[in-house]
């Protein structure tokens, strides 16, 4: 191979790297715009959530939709209430059980533990979000609404 065969080689090697970045940014940029301005996603259980679940699993009537309708917005709304005493009882016991534990420990420990319990508060975070909207749903058409 001879030296000007070698610069062109290196050249479009480096051309190609360059377009490849290009292109991996693009996309992560309009991925990243997609996701900030999309709705907050339903959980299991939300209202919406549970009757698009039963509207696909029993093909209500308009009837039985109508009827129904209000008994899952009231399982939501006593599910959602349950979750958030659960989830004040647990903060609550850890606490406890991470002040009894700091009382043993040397300073170096104790800084050790604070940092436990922002690693255990930022990771709870991330493994709460909820589910996509189309979740467990595996079918590609619309839900129907009730």
């Amino acid at each position: 191979m001879n030296h000007l065969s070698k610069t062109k080689l290196i050249l479009y090697l480096a051309a190609i790297f360059v377009a490849g970045g290009v292109t991996g940014a693009t996309v992560a940029v309009k991925a990243a715009k997609q996701i900030m301005t999309e709705a907050p996603r339903t959980g299991p259980f939300e209202a919406r959530y549970l009757k698009e679940r039963f509207q696909s699993k029993l093909a209500l009537t308009p009837e039985q939709a109508k009827v129904i309708e209000p008994i899952l917005e009231k399982m939501s709304d006593e599910l959602k209430a349950v979750r958030a005493e659960s989830t004040k009882r647990i903060g609550a016991i850890m606490k406890s059980s991470y002040e009894q534990i700091g009382k043993e420990l040397t300073p170096e420990q104790r800084a050790k533990l604070e940092q436990m319990k922002k690693d255990r508060t930022e990771s709870s975070h991330r493994k709460f979000r909820p589910p996509p909207p189309d979740w467990p749903r595996k079918s590609n058409s619309p839900p129907q609404n009730l």
